[in-house]
């Protein structure tokens, strides 16, 4: 909640009822004289968004409104506003003076629209009227135990200050595993190899295989990356994180090299993995079992636990 500095308040008369919402209270001092400490109004509309008014009737005791009435203006329905939102709006509160058949006036003397957004949804005022002037029957405010409250509302502005995303997290993961056998491994001829394509759920995935090394490891070790193929899951402000094993396997003792890697696949982020996930003259060692009789095998381990969309507006 956010209030307007009691030197910064202006009180004029005026004619005019309000242009926007008013709120007619029958019996108040039936709702003074309740334990119920704060009244909503209905919704209503007025910039093209929807508003409500928040009446105090013994004053909000929590900003020091003892002795007055407290009001305040709250946007609501903000659900469908995308994320990020702005709406600077000045606003004007009055109560009806029934003996005059005129108004009483409230509003910020500075002009300064004020800051409506999800973390700042209301303004108003504390002592918006104190309760000695409004029980007073010669003001007119409260007559035969009723009363009538107004506001106006005039959006300046609107803004969309950020972006949002939705993050799912998987209870029960997606798992996948692929094998990848590279026959007549010394003849492959090009700078980077892929795998075939391999699945998980909608997401489809390739090893990229870099036999010589990749960007400064090139002529030093063996590059491998696991790479998000499919360019659907791919679209603005969507992704998927993923935890992923990468081994290339010793055929001959069964001491395979392996690295992990937890990352979110997203954007241009699409590809991770090593540039030096094994020396070269460690992989050529045809002692160590990596590469038998011209044969490399790597395998990918996937699990797939969480993905993250876009947070957009509802459609109308």
């Amino acid at each position: 909640m956010a209030i307007i500095p009691k030197e910064e308040v202006s009180r004029t008369i005026r004619d005019e009822p309000p242009t926007h919402f008013s709120l007619r209270i029958k019996s108040f001092s039936l709702i003074s004289n309740t334990s119920l400490e704060r009244y909503n109004s209905g919704n209503f509309e007025a910039g093209g968004y929807k508003w409500k008014l928040c009446l105090y009737p013994k004053g909000n005791k929590d900003r020091n409104g003892d002795g007055h009435i407290s009001l305040y203006l709250e946007i609501v329905e903000t659900d469908s506003l995308p994320p990020g939102w702005e709406v600077h709006s000045l606003f004007r509160f009055l109560v009806l003076d029934q003996l005059r058949d005129n108004y009483l006036l409230v509003e910020d003397a500075s002009g300064t629209p004020r800051r409506f957004r999800a973390t700042k949804t209301q303004y108003g005022f504390d002592r918006f009227i104190t309760l000695k002037e409004f029980n007073d029957p010669t003001k007119g405010y409260l007559v035969n135990d009723t009363c009538m409250f107004g506001v106006e509302v005039f959006v300046h502005r609107e803004s969309v200050t950020g972006k949002g995303e939705c993050l799912s997290m998987t209870a029960e993961p997606l798992t996948c595993s692929y094998t990848w056998k590279i026959e007549k491994f010394s003849e492959l001829d090009k700078e980077s190899h892929f795998s075939e394509v391999f699945t998980t759920g909608a997401h489809n995935w390739k090893i990229n295989l870099w036999p010589k090394g990749h960007a400064e490891e090139k002529g030093k070790s063996l590059s491998l990356f696991l790479k998000l193929d499919d360019l659907t899951t791919l679209l603005p402000g969507r992704g998927v994180y993923v935890e992923a094993k990468l081994r290339v396997v010793d055929q001959i003792n069964g001491k395979h090299e392996e690295n992990k890697l937890q990352n979110w696949f997203k954007g241009s982020k699409n590809e991770w993995g090593w540039r030096k996930f094994l020396p070269l003259s460690t992989f050529l060692d045809q002692s160590k079992g990596y590469l038998v009789k011209d044969v490399c095998i790597i395998e990918a381990h996937l699990l797939v636990i969480g993905a993250i969309e876009k947070l957009s507006p509802k459609p109308e």
